[in-house]
């Protein structure tokens, strides 16, 4: 009796395990338009300055995807009790958003900035953040974007600067925007299926 025992509990040990990553990858998913919305602002920002140089196209494009989050993530709050994985996945993410917006107007306003730096540091922070997130939620999709960030990052030091925005727009579009989409179709999908099991 005591090995039936130990063994369902062991069981019901491993189903709680599951459920908590199936709630994370869910608590990400409703993220989705995050991921698009920086993603396009990623897009207007890089687009701004290349029209005319302004300095403060990406600082003011950034500031104001930063307020559109928090205004949209305030919105969307409330619904749901955060788990401890999500308010990890929250923190990885809130503390990569400030490190850049430290640093990168920081090295732009010291002028020890160039492309290559910038989209090897910005990629490696991405890489790292969409690891994080991927390795918490065992999540394969979410590493292959995290493996594309690195890959650009790497490509940043050693490609030469005609295709380096050529890579960094594509991976800005796979791993912002379509991974973006990918969360918000698969919340959707959720949200459907509940509703037709209520």
């Amino acid at each position: 009796m005591t090995a039936n025992a130990a063994e369902s509990e062991l069981k019901d040990r491993l189903n709680l395990i599951e459920s908590m990553i199936a709630e994370g990858r869910r608590t990400t998913e409703s993220w989705g338009w995050a991921f698009v919305l920086w993603g396009l602002a990623y897009y207007v920002a890089i687009f701004w300055t290349g029209l005319g140089h302004f300095p403060w196209a990406w600082p003011i494009t950034m500031v104001s995807a930063c307020a559109l989050t928090v205004v949209l993530a305030a919105r969307k709050g409330g619904s749901r009790p955060g788990t401890v994985k999500s308010r990890a996945i929250a923190s990885t993410w809130i503390a990569m958003g400030i490190s850049m917006l430290l640093l990168f107007p920081a090295l732009g306003i010291s002028g020890r900035i160039d492309q290559h730096i910038m989209i090897a540091v910005a990629s490696a922070m991405l890489g790292t953040t969409n690891a994080a997130s991927s390795l918490i939620l065992k999540w394969k999709m979410q590493f292959a974007c995290a493996l594309v960030w690195w890959a650009t990052a790497v490509f940043a030091c050693f490609g030469r600067s005609e295709p380096l925005t050529i890579v960094f727009l594509a991976a800005i579009f796979f791993c912002q925007i379509v991974f973006g989409v990918y969360g918000m179709i698969a919340e959707a999908r959720v949200r459907r299926q509940g509703a037709t099991n209520a």
